[in-house]
């Protein structure tokens, strides 16, 4: 991999800003303390992502880190996306691209491969933001205990534009666990590699729930750092997996949750608050008639006694209707 920057291709044309016609700046050869900086490998899983691959390598490439180590692990992509690796393979790693069993396979895939202290997987979508390595390999430095560190992430659509922000906290792990909503966010998270010696890669039975899981399981026993500042960008789009499948991820949640929470007590916490949140998404104009009764019915499978509510009967009532309405 090239570590300077000549011969480095020229933004796209119309585009302009970070990470296009800006760059981070520029570090020493060593850390304030005299330390070499850690390597920071960062895994890119990629699968006809062509509109949105080249913005977050060039990224991750234009933070000006000395010690990067980047893979870009592709699913066999037809989009033109192989043609965007190939435009920047002098400044890549390590990249391949073959048909595999999903996103979660190809981060450990990527992960197997890499020799980084520091661990990043960033989605074929989303981006880092500038100087984001600088401060995560001086947190790190400057807290040795800590295995996960956690920035902030901003949320922004096909244009790049900030619509919204992605907020991580972490008051304690059991809160985290049995609170169904995400809390710790993968996209602007740090791992040591030392976490995935001890406990093991990502589970590749789960095809949206994989990074909760992941971070649950981690944390349970390395609680992590939070920083105040943004690292890195989350990308919504029409084609973004995640967010066309929220169901699907949720009900994985239960499932998975069930399994890590370890006593009769946090089960039940959890299973209370999932019951909550699945009413109120059966109340979302989001999802079609057919998927709000499937939330209801994960709501009373998580507490039956949602049965005798009257927010329970109030929002079966308006999926109904809703059915009616769609029949006519």
């Amino acid at each position: 991999m090239k570590s300077d920057s000549q011969d480095f291709p020229l933004p796209l044309s119309g585009k302009s800003g970070w990470p296009w016609t800006e760059a981070s700046s520029v570090l020493p050869a060593k850390m304030p303390d005299g330390l070499p900086w850690p390597k920071i490998s960062i895994v890119t899983p990629s699968f006809n992502q062509a509109d949105y691959l080249e913005e977050t390598i060039r990224s991750v490439l234009l933070q000006n880190y000395p010690n990067l180590e980047y893979i870009i692990i592709d699913g066999g992509s037809t989009d033109g996306s192989v043609e965007i690796i190939k435009k920047y393979e002098p400044w890549l790693t390590y990249w391949v691209s073959e048909p595999d069993r999903g996103q979660s396979h190809a981060i450990n895939k990527g992960i197997k491969v890499s020799k980084g202290k520091i661990l990043l997987w960033l989605n074929a979508d989303d981006i880092c933001l500038e100087d984001a390595f600088k401060k995560v390999a001086s947190s790190f430095n400057n807290s040795p205990k800590v295995k996960m560190i956690i920035g902030q992430a901003f949320v922004i659509d096909e244009n790049s534009k900030v619509i919204g922000e992605m907020k991580s906290s972490f008051l304690s792990w059991i809160d985290a666990a049995t609170i169904p909503t995400n809390k710790i966010r993968q996209v602007s998270t740090f791992f040591s590699r030392d976490l995935f010696d001890d406990f093991g890669s990502i589970n590749e039975d789960l095809f949206i729930a994989m990074d909760t899981e992941l971070l649950l399981r981690f944390s349970k026993q390395n609680p992590p750092l939070i920083l105040k500042e943004y690292l890195t960008a989350f990308r919504v789009h029409a084609e973004a997996k995640s967010q066309n499948n929220l169901i699907i991820g949720y009900e994985e949640n239960d499932r998975e949750r069930k399994k890590i929470l370890s006593d009769y007590e946090s089960i039940k916490a959890y299973k209370k608050n999932s019951s909550k949140h699945w009413l109120k998404l059966s109340k979302s104009s989001r999802y079609t008639p057919k998927e709000r009764l499937r939330c209801l019915k994960n709501c009373v499978q998580n507490n039956p006694c949602a049965l005798i509510s009257k927010e329970f009967w109030a929002a079966l009532f308006y999926i109904t209707k809703a059915f009616r309405q769609k029949k006519n």
